[in-house]
Parts: structure tokens; sequence; C-alpha cells
């Protein structure tokens, strides 16, 4: 009888032992996917943001050209397109806590909170 349960309980320690490293490798795969979503997810926000700025810059530096060759006036032009510049970086620092800091939280939530099957 002792040499049976002797048996069973070495069993039990080696399943045990078996269950938790499974454990532990499915915390470690489960942690390795949220991390890599989360840097793609940072990765591409920096990337739209840096293509958005260039374009903003584009379209201000065009519009000072554009209104210089039509009014023969290029600073008149260039304080236009600046003002417009800092007008929409005002409205974008009034406004960053409800334009980027809820829609980043929200997804960085999503992505390190979900539930798994």
């Amino acid at each position: 009888m002792s040499k049976e349960l002797t048996k069973n309980l070495g069993e039990l320690n080696g399943s045990v032992k078996s269950y938790v490293q499974a454990k532990i490798d499915l915390v470690k795969l489960t942690f390795l996917e949220k991390i890599t979503r989360f840097t793609s997810y940072l990765f591409n926000f920096l990337v739209v943001l840096m293509f958005s700025m260039l374009a903003i810059g584009f379209a201000a530096a065009a519009f000072a050209v554009w209104y210089g060759e039509t009014y023969n006036n290029y600073v008149e032009g260039m304080l236009i397109a600046g003002g417009v510049l800092i007008l929409t970086a005002l409205v974008f620092i009034l406004l960053r806590k409800q334009i980027v800091t809820g829609s980043v939280i929200k997804n960085f939530s999503k992505i390190l909170f979900e539930e798994e099957e």
C-alpha cells in the first residue's frame, strides 16, 4: 500500500509540475502577444502621426507659395500659413485629452485586458 501511494504521489507531482510549466508558458505567450500588439499599435500610431504632420507642413508650404504667386506677397502667405498652423496646434492642445488620450487609453486597455477564451 505504501509503495502504491508513493508511486501515485510521484505521478501526481510530475503532473502538477507539467501543469504549472504549461501555465507559465501560456502566461509568457499571452504576455508576448499583448506586448507585440501594443508595440505594433504604438508604431502605427507614430507613423500615421508623422505622415500627418508632414502632409500638413507641405500643405502649409504649398499654400504660402500659391498665395505668394497669386498675390505677389510671399510674406503674407507665410504668415497666413503659420497662423493657421498655430491655430491648429492650439485647438489640438486644448482637445488633446478627448482626441488622443482617450483613444490611446481605450485601445491599450482593450489590448491589455481582453478576455482569453
